[in-house]
């Protein structure tokens, strides 16, 4: 116990929110990183009664994703729009671990071409699917093991939560399928600021500030305003009725904590925080 509670980090990526005397929190979550917050979001759950998640994290609902992600009949692979030596520098980047057909989702070990493993991996894949997948494999590779929603979500089960999604599968497919390849490709591109990158966004994410989250996102292919603007609004139109009646805990991804605040506050809520776990 001491030595897990060595490795965890405190989590300040939490904010109150209150109005009528009604208090929840928001929690602005990391879809992956190289810390756990397993004590904090277990402090944050113990009184709650109702947990909200983007969308269902179930394995069969995850399976669902990988299956609209696959596009075996096209031919298209994402590497024929990029320059050899940036495929070669990608791969490198990523080998020897990149074994799993997908570990964006879910792990499904297979045989892979001795040439170029990371090739064969993501043949057949539409670009949003192949690219999660090769950016999810580059920050387990680094480290980057846990997933703050993932957390979230299993001690949520555990200790018996009232459970509520804020999209369902279908629509969160639909936001995976309106990424711009162009932007996927742009991001590919930067493979050389990758490391900056990753170390950026740990540093921000732990320090709980938004501000330099935003301004260090580097074109990442969902930090769109097509994904994150619509889907605040949606959100925040969705989580409102539970938010009402207090003891809720909303986990949305940290891009959209500043978004849905500002809805928040526009409705009378008062924000606090970040309120710091650990």
């Amino acid at each position: 116990m001491f030595f897990r509670r060595f490795r965890e980090k405190k989590l300040k990526m939490i904010w109150e929110v209150e109005k009528n005397l009604k208090r929840s929190y928001l929690v602005g979550t990391a879809h992956f990183f190289p810390h756990s917050f397993e004590t904090a979001i277990h402090r944050c759950l113990e009184n709650a009664r109702t947990v909200i998640f983007e969308g269902p994290l179930d394995e069969d609902s995850m399976a669902r994703v990988v299956d609209c992600g696959l596009d075996k009949q096209s031919g298209y692979h994402i590497f024929d729009d990029l320059d050899r030596k940036i495929v070669d520098r990608i791969t490198a980047e990523l080998a020897p671990t990149c074994r799993g057909r997908n570990t964006f989702l879910v792990l499904n070990l297979r045989k892979f071409c001795l040439e170029n493993p990371l090739y064969e991996m993501v043949r057949g894949m539409k670009p949003w699917l192949a690219f999660f997948t090769i950016w999810s494999n580059y920050l387990k590779k680094n480290g980057w093991k846990y997933s703050v929603d993932l957390q979230g979500y299993a001690i949520a089960r555990k200790l018996e939560k009232n459970i509520v999604y804020l999209e369902t599968i279908e629509e969160q497919i639909k936001v995976l399928e309106s990424l711009s390849p162009d932007r996927i490709l742009d991001f590919l591109n930067r493979v050389n600021q990758w490391q900056k990158l990753s170390q950026d966004y740990e540093k921000c994410y732990l320090a709980g500030d938004l501000e330099q989250l935003r301004s260090k996102g580097l074109r990442f292919p969902s930090r769109h305003h097509s994904v994150i603007d619509n889907r605040d609004k949606i959100f925040f139109e969705r989580m409102r009725e539970y938010l009402q009646q207090g003891q809720t805990v909303a986990f949305i991804g940290a891009p959209h904590v500043r978004g849905v605040s500002n809805l928040l506050k526009a409705d009378g809520y008062q924000i606090k925080g970040p309120d710091v776990r650990g």
